[in-house]
């Protein structure tokens, strides 16, 4: 690999600190938010993961899936069956919707990943629709738009009870959930596979002529980010205590791009900030303005009109410049 392609393909890192900042923060405040501030913040917490994990896919290997909503909505029933019909506490049905996300991010992404630009969002858009419409008609199964109620088992760790119907409980599980998936996932951006993934968004048809089996990286690209968004869908699951043919929808395909664009492609923490702009529009500003939306798409276009690297990605290039 060429020094100047080197260069290029140079990796833009999000300002780890901050983030850390950011964390130590949540971990405070966590004990002095009000009830309601407690769960939008949880909520919002849920979401980042989600856009994270999406990130891997768009932002790092240029894979611009409209079929995420089937692992997060294979997540959140990967809990539900889990606690429902195997009987096992929060902790390992969490594990179990991991599981559930691979699996489903294996057959899709064994079929998807070899097709490209539009072809690649048409065929996980038709992914999308059919779990949706499965979910749907199956209501003996997923209970359809009623959906399936939780009943969470507490969960002993030593000498201590934790039950999950306790909103501080919920809160920190949730932000332990963030911090170990940012810190595994930029870990792995960092690696020589992560420089892979920029390189093949950067550059395919250079990667491929260099010898990298570039549908492999892109597999393993694919499956990161099915798995981190099947996270999501089981923590959302137990915090809502509750899963639904809605969750396998278009809303939750479409957001987390919304997210990605926002904050900034490929940095990981950015898509943070789009999760929580929108989420504080979604709670407040809809509050006293039944059309927000229209609001929300003009700040969007203004932020992509002065960068279309998203909000950290200009500060990011700014700070390099």
């Amino acid at each position: 690999m060429d020094k100047a392609f080197e260069k290029v393909l140079e990796r833009r890192e999000t300002p780890t600190y901050f983030v850390i900042i950011f964390l130590l923060l949540l971990v405070v405040v966590g004990m002095v938010l009000p009830k309601g501030a407690r769960s939008l913040v949880t909520h919002m917490m849920i979401f980042c993961i989600l856009a994270m994990g999406y990130d891997v896919c768009f932002g790092l290997t240029n894979q611009c899936s409209l079929g995420h909503a089937v692992f997060f909505g294979g997540g959140a029933y990967g809990v539900v069956f889990s606690i429902v019909h195997l009987k096992v506490g929060v902790l390992p049905s969490i594990f179990l919707s991991l599981g559930a996300g691979f699996i489903l991010a294996v057959i899709v992404g064994l079929i998807s990943v070899r097709l490209t630009e539009a072809y690649f969002v048409i065929i996980t858009a038709i992914f999308f629709a059919v779990f949706h419409l499965l979910a749907m008609d199956l209501t003996w199964l997923t209970g359809g738009d009623d959906g399936l109620s939780l009943k969470l088992p507490s969960t002993s760790l030593g000498p201590v009870t934790l039950s999950f119907y306790d909103p501080m409980v919920n809160y920190y599980l949730v932000l332990i959930s963030l911090a170990l998936s940012y810190l595994i996932l930029d870990r792995m951006a960092r690696s020589p596979m992560g420089k892979i993934f920029v390189s093949i968004r950067e550059n395919e048809k250079r990667v491929q002529f260099l010898g990298y089996d570039v549908f492999r990286y892109k597999l393993m690209a694919f499956i990161v980010s099915g798995v981190f968004s099947a996270l999501s869908g089981g923590l959302y699951a137990v915090t809502l205590r509750y899963a639904s043919a809605d969750f396998f929808s278009f809303h939750w395909s479409i957001m987390p791009i919304v997210w990605c664009l926002i904050g900034g492609l490929g940095t990981l923490a950015g898509p943070w900030i789009g999760a929580v702009i929108m989420s504080l529009f979604q709670y407040y500003v809809s509050a006293w303005w039944t059309y927000y939306l229209i609001l929300f798409g003009i700040i969007i276009l203004l932020i992509l009109r002065i960068s279309r690297k998203g909000i950290l990605g200009y500060i990011i290039s700014r700070r390099l410049t």
